[in-house]
């Protein structure tokens, strides 16, 4: 640990020992320190008390840091001891005490310590009124002590509450993920073991059958692989946000300017997100693969009842001048692809379907180039 790292921990701990109301109590401390100067007591007066203030200070930090029974009683033998001995002005050192009691939840002590005081402070005959003021000045250390560990304990007590839910949260998706990885896995890898063995046996005896059965297994894990590629997606489901930066990214690396027009902040369910991310890459992975572009553009647009988003370029327009605006509907596409050939805007429309948006995809109006839009209804 460096030099200022030291220094750094050393002053947290002295803070905590000590913190602002502190200054107050260290203030009403120099006053009665001042005032026992001013009455010229003998010399020799001054130089056991001073010391001795000092010393009550030191072990209210030290009592409120160590929770051993035997500095706390010190402290209160320390500050009863010198109001009895040098004078009712030292009665607000007993401030030290009751912080403490409070910070511990004495409550009892807190008022057993402040009515010691003002006990001894009229023993010494001083004003009723400046009794009365004493007495308050040592008892609300103890109470505000006693406000801050409530708080704090409080306050602990929620970030084990918020620990807690986050490791129920991860054992949960643990168990969700296992649960598909079973669903989806499970059976698949089991007709494999039994075809498999099949197969086995069929070699020898017939291998027209044992060829049918590897080709029934071949299948079977094609379909296995595709279903969990399928939850993989879904454990991965991009961000909106991410993707458009991502897109920005990418178009600027080939040098196609991408011009971005979308709100400051949205909260959209999560699904809607999903699809209009996934929307933002398929659009973008068009245009970089096919399009041949100078420049497109992402349109975010929210109102209360729907969400949409827009990919459009400057590139080639589709290949297929049938349908030079594509189609618009529920899921519905012109095809995928600027050829209606691949499977991306195919993915794409059944997740527009799934929560009953549309999609359009084809021609732009004004002519030329290409247009993706996908709209989502959020009611």
């Amino acid at each position: 640990m460096s030099r200022w790292s030291r220094w750094r921990a050393r002053r947290a701990s002295l803070a905590g020992l000590y913190d602002v109301r502190s200054l107050l109590m260290l203030l009403a401390t120099g006053w009665a320190v001042l005032f026992h100067i001013a009455q010229r007591p003998p010399l020799w007066s001054q130089v056991v008390v001073v010391p001795w203030a000092l010393g009550v200070v030191a072990l209210g930090g030290l009592a409120k840091a160590r929770p051993e029974r035997h500095w706390y009683v010190a402290l209160v033998a320390a500050v009863l001891t010198l109001e009895a001995w040098a004078g009712w002005p030292w009665a607000v050192l007993a401030t030290w005490a009751t912080r403490v009691a409070g910070w511990r939840l004495r409550g009892k002590e807190v008022a057993g310590i402040t009515a010691a005081a003002c006990l001894l402070a009229l023993a010494h005959r001083a004003d009723p009124s400046v009794v009365v003021v004493m007495g308050a000045f040592v008892l609300l250390p103890g109470l505000f002590a006693a406000q801050s560990r409530r708080t704090a304990d409080l306050i602990e007590e929620l970030r084990e509450t918020r620990r807690e839910l986050a490791r129920l949260a991860v054992v949960e998706e643990r168990n969700r993920i296992a649960r598909d990885l079973h669903d989806l896995v499970g059976h698949s890898l089991s007709v494999v073991a039994v075809k498999t063995e099949l197969t086995r046996r069929l070699v020898a005896v017939d291998p027209g059958r044992a060829e049918t059965e590897l080709a029934d297994i071949d299948a079977v894990v094609r379909r296995a692989l595709a279903e969990v590629r399928q939850a993989v997606t879904n454990y991965k489901q991009p961000t909106l946000a991410a993707e458009i930066s991502g897109a920005v990214s990418a178009t600027r690396s080939v040098d196609i300017p991408c011009a971005v027009t979308m709100p400051d902040t949205w909260d959209l369910p999560v699904p809607v997100e999903g699809l209009l991310a996934w929307t933002v890459r398929e659009g973008i992975t068009n245009v970089l693969r096919h399009s041949r572009a100078r420049t497109c553009s992402i349109t975010l647009t929210l109102d209360e009842r729907s969400a949409g988003v827009e990919i459009r370029d400057d590139g080639a327009a589709p290949a297929d001048p049938g349908e030079p605006n594509g189609s618009e509907g529920p899921g519905g596409s012109d095809g995928p692809g600027r050829s209606g050939g691949g499977n991306g805007l195919v993915g794409l429309s059944e997740r527009a379907a799934a929560l009953g948006g549309t999609i359009t995809a084809g021609e732009r109006p004004e002519g030329g180039g290409f247009r993706l839009h996908v709209r989502v209804p959020l009611t």
